[in-house]
């Protein structure tokens, strides 16, 4: 055994033991929020649809993050590897019943999407760049008065996007462009063009960021959506068998007699917050950026965002792999996993057309997903230490994680992430139950001025019992 399988294997004994944990907060926090809330992830899904979508050129004027844009980073960081060859692993690794918990867990995730990131809003702060910075270490340290708490909570996110995510991110999307496209030194230079592509833009800052994604992001969901739908389409006859396959082996006779069940239902909630990074304060850092009237109206948009990745994008390519397929056990025969399942059953499908439109969509989804992971990881290096030598090492160490994760692969970064992502996970929902009065009173403002025919609501700090640390909010 090398050092790197011995590392692997304990790694791994800590990824199982937090997620325990991790499962038990993430789920009944959410719970609790979609109780508080009264179901409007669902219930309130046109208004939240009509916000993320009305502001799509209020951004063209500003320096400042529009909230169409803050929505398109968010998508973009939730869009990516996940969606594709996540959906995947999860299929493979907890049966097609994983995509009924993926939706399960999704939903619940939502209402904690909209707490996180409207909470975010509240304890917002503008940096000497001029743009708005919020997320999990602001909230912690000026809504719960603990910096200590808040630094550990700053530098999980930042290894976890800027390091972990980054790396998972750029080997995946080389990967797929190698196998398609063979010639001498392929993953060398597919290397050096995601990386240099990735400089170009991350030194532009925020705004550079925001604006490549709002052009980006609805283009490319858009084209895989209907790459999916002709796939599915040419495979329609296995389209009733392929939900029949999920409920079935959802909770089935099977997975509850072999005492899988359990390990189906954590395979969902694992793919499904990699894919849609709920609770885990990633996207609060997102919807921190925005310059808005009200922070619910960022809130609700960033819950739309989370049903969008896993009720839509997921479940697309969920099905373009089960419609191919009779059984469970025939996907199990292919040997296959994670991208290259999804491009073996688009080469059966459409032809060898397929895999390089993969290849292609892949890299777009990791790349826009990169992007809104490294604008992450700058907004909490700035909250440890907002000095423009911080950021240029941030920034650079995100170059050089990207050019080395493409030449050795990602599946030591992905088990790498996904510890840090449970950790991180913990630390963060925790902190939000303590605050999500807050996000309670704040929505219940929305609503009052809704309800008064206010179009667009504006918030201000003294409609909250306690103000103490809201500073944008005069």
């Amino acid at each position: 055994m090398t050092i790197i399988d011995a590392f692997n294997d304990a790694l791994g004994v800590v990824n199982t033991y937090v997620w325990y944990v991790a499962f038990i907060l993430l789920i009944g926090a959410g719970l609790y929020f979609t109780y508080k809330l009264r179901g409007l992830q669902i219930l309130k899904i046109r208004e939240t649809a009509k916000l993320a979508l009305s502001g799509i050129g209020e951004g063209d004027k500003t320096e400042a993050v529009s909230s169409f844009e803050a929505f398109c980073i968010g998508v973009g960081t939730r869009v990516g590897v996940g969606n594709i060859a996540g959906v995947a692993m999860a299929i493979v690794a907890g049966g097609p019943g994983a995509v009924f918990w993926m939706w399960v867990f999704a939903i619940i995730g939502s209402a904690s999407s909209f707490v996180e990131s409207t909470l975010s809003q509240l304890f917002k702060e503008k940096k000497e760049d001029g743009q708005y910075h919020g997320g999990p270490a602001y909230y912690i340290q000026k809504g719960l008065g603990t910096r200590k708490v808040a630094i550990l909570m700053a530098f999980l996110i930042a290894m976890m996007t800027g390091i972990g995510f980054c790396a998972a991110q750029a080997s995946s999307s080389v990967e797929a462009l190698t196998s398609t496209f063979v010639f001498d030194n392929n993953t060398l230079v597919f290397g050096l063009v995601i990386t240099i592509l990735t400089g170009l833009i991350i030194f532009g800052g925020m705004k550079r960021i925001a604006t490549f994604s709002s052009k980006i992001v609805p283009l490319m969901a858009v084209a895989w959506l209907a790459l999916g739908t002709i796939t599915i389409v040419m495979n329609i006859e296995g389209l009733i068998n392929a939900f029949v396959m999920i409920f079935s082996y959802a909770f089935g006779f099977e997975q509850v007699a072999g005492g899988l069940l359990g390990a189906v239902i954590m395979t969902g909630l694992k793919r499904g917050i990699f894919s849609n990074e709920s609770g885990l304060g990633t996207i609060a850092n997102i919807a921190g950026t925005a310059d808005v009237k009200h922070p619910v109206k960022q809130g609700l948009i960033q819950c739309f965002g989370t049903l969008v990745d896993t009720l839509v994008v997921c479940t697309f390519t969920a099905m373009v792999i089960l419609t191919a397929f009779d059984d469970y056990g025939a996907i199990l025969d292919t040997g296959l996993s994670n991208s290259p399942l999804v491009e073996y059953v688009l080469n059966d499908t459409i032809g060898h057309i397929g895999s390089i439109l993969m290849s292609l969509f892949l890299l777009f989804f990791a790349f826009t997903s990169l992007l809104g992971n490294y604008a992450i990881s700058e907004t909490n290096v700035r909250f440890i230490s907002d000095r423009k030598m911080s950021i240029m090492v941030m920034r650079i160490a995100v170059i050089v994680t990207v050019f080395i994760a493409s030449l050795i692969g990602a599946d030591a970064s992905i088990l790498i992430s996904d510890t840090i992502m449970a950790f991180a996970g913990v630390v963060n929902i925790s902190c939000v139950i303590l605050l999500s009065g807050l996000a309670f009173q704040a929505y219940a403002d929305w609503r009052k001025q809704k309800s008064e025919g206010i179009e667009d609501p504006v918030f201000h700090r003294d409609t909250l019992d306690d103000a103490t640390g809201i500073t944008e909010w005069e």
